[in-house]
């Protein structure tokens, strides 16, 4: 990334709150991918964002580990769900 994300509202800077978050795409059929990614907080009001993706997600759901990978981020609280 080549800035950090900005606060529309604050106009300022955002700060790393925490790395890792684990994002998981969920479509109509069901969960399907899931992704790292890092979370950023702004310092004013504190709205946060999920930004920092890999380019690549880290599992799919045909894959064996699937479930498991998933379960191991929802049991840290590290897992965000989002509808795609």
């Amino acid at each position: 990334m080549n800035h950090s994300p900005v606060c529309v509202k604050c106009q300022v800077e955002m700060k790393p709150e925490e790395n890792g978050i684990g994002v998981l795409d969920i479509t109509d059929f069901g969960p399907y991918k899931l992704w790292t990614a890092d979370k950023w907080k702004c310092p004013l009001c504190l709205h946060e964002v999920i930004v920092g993706f890999g380019k690549e997600a880290i599992t799919e759901h045909f894959y064996k580990s699937f479930d498991n990978t998933v379960n191991g981020y929802r049991e840290q609280g590290k897992l965000i769900e989002c509808k795609v």
